[in-house]
């Protein structure tokens, strides 16, 4: 998505000296905490969040959104998944881009949906942690992200291993028990408005298309 910011005229008299406002990397916690912190509907924003990252991610390599997997909680399998098919990750953009709150790729097209480099961390918001397995040119590497015990953002890679599956990256967020009929509401709400739908697993709850009243132009 295409991010305009206005052109500004500032008139100054003086040469005064000056310094751009930054952060430290020691501060990053505490303004990672805030944005973790910025969505009312937890479980909503890591549905929708994810989802469209997965969209992109599908488009970049013009595939249709009917390709994507989403794997619903149950009583048995308490996870909430996003599979897509794009290009996957390298362990490189893993650690220098993904994890980085801000930093998008998107920003150039409004071909995309996102843009401001924070929707990745939504499960963040939901849970202390979640985990992204890329599956990059041959290799599936899984990765841990969390909040570690200083309050900081933190990306593990865990495990990896050579692989034939197809590209792509899959989000899987652990669900507490008393949230599994939670989240299969809000995914069946969610969905309930679009023409294409991804490929669901284990869907709890039916998937309902609003009625609609009247129709026509103008």
């Amino acid at each position: 998505m295409k991010i305009t910011v206005a052109d500004r005229v500032v008139a100054t008299s003086h040469d005064f000296p000056s310094v751009n406002c930054t952060i430290d990397a020691e501060d990053m916690r505490y303004i990672s905490s805030l944005l973790r912190n910025n969505y009312s509907n937890t479980i909503l924003a890591t549905i929708r969040e994810t989802y469209a990252n997965a969209v992109d991610a599908n488009k970049d390599n013009n595939l249709s959104p009917e390709s994507i997997q989403i794997k619903c909680p149950t009583g048995l399998d308490q996870t909430f998944s996003v599979r897509d098919f794009g290009s996957g990750l390298s362990r490189d953009q893993i650690f220098n881009l993904y994890s980085k709150f801000g930093k998008s790729t998107k920003r150039g097209s409004d071909a995309s949906i996102g843009g401001f480099g924070i929707g990745r961390f939504a499960p963040l918001f939901y849970k202390d942690s979640f985990t992204v397995t890329s599956y990059y040119n041959g290799t599936k590497s899984i990765y841990s992200l969390y909040i570690s015990e200083e309050n900081d953002t933190k990306i593990d890679e865990v495990f990896s291993e050579p692989t034939s599956e197809a590209n792509g990256i899959c989000v899987s967020v652990g669900v507490a028990k008393n949230d599994v009929i939670k989240f299969n509401q809000e995914i069946a709400s969610f969905f309930s408005n679009f023409e294409v739908l991804p490929n669901f697993l284990n869907i709890q709850t039916q998937i309902i298309k609003p009625e609609i009243v009247t129709s026509g132009n103008n």
